[in-house]
């Protein structure tokens, strides 16, 4: 998969990231949200203002594919909307057409190639995922 080297976001589990690495089949389940309502309180780990409260957003329609998988062992794939230290909120459309957003562990999640996803999605910006397909750089290889 391409990577957007100019970028310095990375995601937990991808090589750029300082976050252990991918324990694809933890079975731990997502717990709250930093900051969210029965979440860490401030000043406590993973907490307002606590480095793993930072929340790192994918540029728009340049999310990354990843492969979630759930506590029942079901393999989810989708796009990482946005990620902290510890937790990616994980964005897939499923087979109803129903669009879903979640706060999945770290650890369940990795990054995949965006053709091994069983899901893309139709808006992506091509250019992203496929640089060597663009029209011009088809046009001078032919």
């Amino acid at each position: 998969m391409p990577s957007n080297a100019s970028s310095s976001r990375s995601m937990p589990g991808s090589p750029a990231s300082s976050a252990p690495p991918h324990a694809f089949g933890d079975s731990r389940t997502p717990g709250p949200v930093p900051g969210s309502p029965g979440g860490p309180g401030p000043g406590s780990p993973g907490g307002p203002g606590s480095p793993e409260a930072a929340v790192t957003h994918a540029p728009y329609r340049r999310e990354p594919y990843v492969r979630c998988r759930t506590p029942s062992s079901s393999i989810i794939d989708g796009k990482a909307a946005a990620w902290t230290r510890t937790s990616v909120l994980l964005h897939w459309i499923d087979d109803a057409g129903r669009a879903h957003n979640r706060w999945v562990p770290a650890g369940a999640v990795h990054r995949i190639a965006r053709d091994d996803s069983t899901w893309q999605d139709p808006y992506d910006d091509w250019s992203f995922y496929y640089p060597d397909s663009s029209p011009a750089r088809l046009a001078a290889a032919a």
